[in-house]
Formats: structure tokens, C-alpha cells, sequence
């Protein structure tokens, strides 16, 4: 997994554990900037010289290298209280001790979503010289308390005698152990650093990686070659990796949005996607919603016990890789279960059968049976990134087996039944309403009368049609949104002809012309010759010398299939 990746998934984990339940959104930001001259003055005086006998190698950095700082922010959060040393006896809410004294000690919460503490280590792993510096204001002792420390990771070493660790702090010294900066000082100190703004009574947390790494990126036509990623694309990078990890806690719902993430790369806003917009990952998106409904309830048999809730939904895929599929944790159209547990967060996309179609995809959803949710907890790796069912035993073991195997078959059926389905209808019986219908775009492929209704196409006396459509429909993104877009091409022929695009729902038997009242239907929106001449609407009239190839825009129907068809007649409209 790519460390970025794995620097979102932990950051965004450790955020989330810490929201405020009175603010209802958590703010999560990472912000990717090169120091300009002034800043990098102002970190190397800080910073510089570093800890005897830590190499780190802060001053190379601070003097020859133009260093990347990636700050992660939260807001709507706690913030890290508890004491500030790691002596004291922890209380319930020791944030501050566990991310900055002691680094990969077990969570104990009971819903949480790390459970190792190496969300701690990837901070100081991107870090080229293993330095983060952390400022966050709590509730500390009945009062709001700002508090900003240094600390790095580095090998251990010995000196006259003694062993060290290679952990280093930088704060102010209090019976010769670094505490953090405090209130107005700390504050004093974020603003000369020019962290994240705080409100006057805000409570979260800012966290700058100190000479951050970016990773790389393949070379375009150059095999196993690859280059530094610049600013941009790490941003780019973190963006889709949010999407593909947090995107349960993305989508709106009627008490709006539960995690609200942004992204820039040197002051510039990077757009997080939308999920719900995305095609690579509308399907899990619809599969996710499905869960409300109807899901399919995966059983043990013996002892008998609900292990989780499954739902599956199909849409098309995608003709191009996008910059939201940067990060995606699959090559291709989707066929895959994106297995969550408490908090909402992905764990991991399991892998089923593909589907015989490529131009088909189908994304399915598990979310674990919360009574079980510590036991999927403890059978996750160091990264949270799989359910390892060798870590268990006993019963622990059993139940994560056998919710594998049960998605494995339940993934292995649906792709059985959907062998032979074309672009133009769905597999499932005809239920007679839009929602149990194939959930997800899939327009239609092609050629007169594609839907099934016999429409009529009048020829030019040589039994050619006079309209015909030329490219298969295909989804893509027109100014950020989904539209489904179609060629056509007009015959020539001595009079004009008027043709009128018609769009529908596709069903197994062929397309609804009369959908139920309030149902969402496919929008023919606009109508463009080659020359990017616009029609409005879905008719067009073209004379003997107009142009005669055209593309039709159609707005999709949420939660449908589509198709599409050419209504034609020669002479005046």
C-alpha cells in the first residue's frame, strides 16, 4: 500500500477517534507546501542543531533541500488531552501521551479504529529526518489548554554508558524533561510557524510532518521507471486516497456531512471527490446505501450467529482511469466487497470473480455485525488494511472464516448470474419499480431500435436508415457530473430530416416508456454537431448541406439502466 495511502487511512483514524460528539463534523485537512525562504529560517532555528547523537540529519535538510511540510489538521475533534508525561496515571482520554510518549502501545477503545498505534509510526515514517511537531489545543482540568511539542524517532544509540532510544522531544525543559510549549506561548509559537488558524475557543489538532516524502510516480512509456512525485500529484494522491478509505463518512445525509476532508498543495485546493459522484466507485456507494434496506444478512450456521450485512450493486465501468482512481486499491472495473467495521471506515476490498463484460462492474459492501466488531478488530494487521483470520483462535477465528467464505460464495454467485448481461438490460427478473431494478448507469450499446420498442427509422429508398447511431453510449464526466454521451451520424439525402434522441430505463424486457409517477428517467439535456454547435433538447433538424455527425448528452436516471434510441422522418420538421 502506497505510505501516503497508509498516512490517510491512520491520520483520518486517529481524527475520527477523536471527534467532539457535540460538533457533528470532523474537519480533516492535510495541506502539502514547500517552506518558502523565510519559513525555512524560522523551522531551522527552531529545530536545528538537533538532538546529540540522533543524526537525523535536520540540518542537511534545512540547508541543502528545498523541504515539503504536510500538515494535518482537525477540527470538530478533542484535541490530545490527558497529562503531559507519561508517568502520570492515564485517564481515559491520554491522547497526548499515546501519540508523543509512548509510541506503538495497543488502543484501548473499544470502538476505535487502530488498535496497534501505527497510525503514530507513519507520521514519523513520511518524515524524511523522522520529526513531527504537534500543536493542539484540549479540555485539560476544566479549562481549554494549547499545548505544542517537537518529537523525533531515530535509531537508538549509546553514550557514556547509557542506552538511548532514539526518541527526542524539543519543548521547554521542566526538571530536565521536555514538556510542551503552553498556551500563549504555544499559540505565540504556531502563528510564528504559520500553522492552521485556530477559533478563540476551538478545540483540535495540527500535526506537520517535517520534510515530508511524496512517493513516486510511473514515467508514461517508460517501463519500471519512475520519478518523485511533485507537490501536485502527492495532493492529487492524498485526495483519491481519502475517497477510497473514508468515503462512508463522506456521504451526505439529512444531518449533513460526518467528515469533511480538504486537501491543498501550496495554497491551492486540491477537490476531494465525491463518492456518490465517481463512477470507479458509485457502485459501492449504491451497494453501501442498500444496506438500510435490504441487505443479504451473512449467517454462521453453527453456533448460529449474524456475522454482517451484505449488499451488492452493479454499474458501468469506466472507460479511462481518472485522477480519483489515483489511489484506488484495484486495476480496472470493479469486482470487489469493501468490507467495513465500526467506525464506518474501509478495511479493505476483498477481491471476486470479474464479470465476462468489461464494460460492467459491480462493487459490494460487508459491514460487520457490531457484536463482533473487536473480533474483526483484533484479527487486522499493524495497518488495518485486512481481516487475518491465523491471528485468532477458537471461536474469534471461526466467525472470521466464515464471513470470508460467505462473501467469497455470495460474490461468486452474483458474478454466475451476471454472465450474459448486455449493456442494454440487467439479469434480475422484472420487478415492475426503479429501486429493484439494476442499480447503476448502464447505458445501452447500440443501433436502431436498441430498446426493444420497434421504433421507426424511414430509409433513403436503399433500405439504408436515414439516422443511425454510431458510437455505443459510454459514461463520462462533462464539468464535473455524469452524463452519458452517444453518437449519431444523419445519411445525406436530398431533403432534411429531423431526428429525435429518445432515452429510457431499460428493463429485461425491454425499456419503460411509462415510468411510475415521480421516478427519476433519463434526460436527453442538448444535442452538438462536430463543429460544437449546441441544440438544446432532443430534436434536431438537419438540412442537405449541415453537418451529419452528432453527440447526444444525456443526463443518466440515479439507480436505473438506460438506452437509447433515434426517432427519424424525412422532410420539413
Amino acid at each position: 500500500m502506497d505510505p501516503l495511502t497508509v498516512l490517510v487511512r491512520e491520520s483520518a483514524q486517529n481524527s475520527w477517534d477523536a471527534a467532539d460528539t457535540d460538533s457533528g463534523t470532523v474537519r480533516y485537512a492535510i495541506d502539502l507546501a514547500r517552506l518558502t525562504p523565510e519559513q525555512l529560517l524560522r523551522w531551522r532555528t527552531l529545530l536545528c542543531p538537533g538532538p546529540d547523537g540522533a543524526d537525523l540529519g535536520l540540518e542537511e535538510l534545512f540547508t541543502t533541500s528545498h523541504p515539503v511540510m504536510a500538515v494535518i489538521s482537525d477540527r470538530g475533534t478533542q484535541g490530545l488531552g490527558g497529562p503531559l508525561r507519561a508517568d502520570v496515571a492515564l485517564s481515559p482520554k491520554s491522547d497526548f501521551v499515546r501519540l508523543l510518549r509512548n509510541i506503538g502501545e495497543p488502543r484501548d477503545r473499544q470502538s476505535g479504529g487502530g488498535t496497534y498505534g501505527f497510525g503514530k509510526g507513519i507520521l514519523f515514517a513520511t518524515s524524511g529526518v523522522g520529526t513531527i511537531l504537534v500543536r493542539t489545543r484540549c479540555r485539560w482540568q476544566d479549562r481549554l489548554q494549547a499545548r505544542l511539542i517537537a518529537a523525533a524517532l531515530g535509531t537508538g544509540f549509546q553514550r557514556d554508558g547509557r542506552i538511548y532510544t532514539g526518541r527526542h522531544w524539543w519543548g521547554q525543559i521542566v526538571e530536565g524533561i521536555p514538556d510542551p510549549m503552553l498556551d500563549a506561548e504555544a499559540e505565540e509559537l504556531a502563528g510564528y510557524l504559520g500553522l492552521p488558524p485556530m477559533q478563540p475557543d476551538e478545540l483540535g489538532t495540527d500535526i506537520v510532518i517535517v520534510g515530508a516524502t511524496l512517493g513516486s510516480v510511473a514515467v508514461d512509456g517508460a517501463e519500471d521507471e519512475e520519478r518523485p512525485r511533485t507537490v501536485r500529484q502527492a495532493a492529487e494522491h492524498l485526495a483519491s486516497a481519502m475517497m477510497w478509505n473514508l468515503w462512508p463518512l463522506l456521504l451526505p445525509t439529512d444531518t449533513g456531512t460526518a467528515l469533511h476532508c480538504r486537501v491543498t498543495a501550496d495554497g491551492v485546493d486540491v477537490p476531494v471527490p465525491r463518492p456518490q459522484d465517481e463512477p470507479c466507485i458509485k457502485p459501492f456507494v449504491d451497494a453501501y446505501r442498500a444496506l438500510g434496506d435490504s441487505p443479504t444478512i451473512i449467517r454462521r450456521k453453527r453456533p448460529a450467529t449474524v456475522l454482517g450485512h451484505f449488499a451488492v450493486r452493479t454499474g458501468i465501468a469506466p472507460i479511462h482511469a481518472s485522477v480519483a482512481s489515483l489511489a484506488a486499491p484495484f486495476t480496472g472495473p470493479a469486482h470487489h466487497c469493501a468490507r467495513i467495521r465500526t467506525p464506518r471506515l474501509i478495511v479493505d476490498y476483498l477481491e471476486g470473480p470479474r464479470l465476462a463484460n468489461d464494460a460492467l462492474q459491480y462493487g459490494a459492501v460487508f459491514r460487520a455485525e457490531q457484536e463482533h466488531n473487536q473480533v474483526f478488530a483484533d484479527a487486522e494487521p499493524p495497518t488495518h488494511d485486512a481481516w487475518v483470520p491465523d491471528k485468532l483462535t477458537g471461536n474469534a477465528a471461526s466467525i472470521v472464516r466464515r464471513a470470508e467464505a460467505e462473501l467469497r460464495t455470495e460474490l461468486a454467485t452474483y458474478a454466475d448470474q451476471q454472465t450474459g448481461t448486455s449493456l442494454g438490460g440487467s439479469v434480475q427478473p422484472p420487478l415492475g419499480a426503479l429501486a429493484n431494478r439494476l442499480a447503476a448507469l448502464i447505458p445501452a450499446a447500440s443501433g436502431p431500435g436498441a430498446d426493444g420498442g420497434g421504433g421507426s427509422f424511414p430509409s433513403n429508398g436503399g433500405g439504408v436508415p436515414v439516422a443511425r447511431l454510431t458510437n455505443a453510449p459510454r459514461m463520462v464526466r462533462l464539468d464535473g457530473v455524469s452524463r452519458i454521451v452517444a453518437g449519431f451520424k444523419v445519411v445525406p439525402t436530398s431533403q432534411s430530416v429531423t431526428v429525435q434522441v429518445v432515452a429510457a430505463v431499460a428493463l429485461d424486457v425491454g425499456s419503460e416508456d411509462e415510468p411510475p409517477v415521480g421516478a427519476d428517467v433519463p434526460v436527453v439535456l442538448e444535442l452538438r454537431d462536430e463543429d460544437g454547435q449546441t441544440v438544446p433538447g432532443d430534436t434536431v433538424t438537419v438540412g442537405p448541406a449541415d453537418r451529419r455527425d452528432w453527440i447526444v448528452i444525456i443526463r443518466p436516471a440515479s439507480g436505473a439502466a438506460a438506452k437509447v434510441r433515434l426517432v427519424a422522418r424525412q422532410g420539413d420538421a
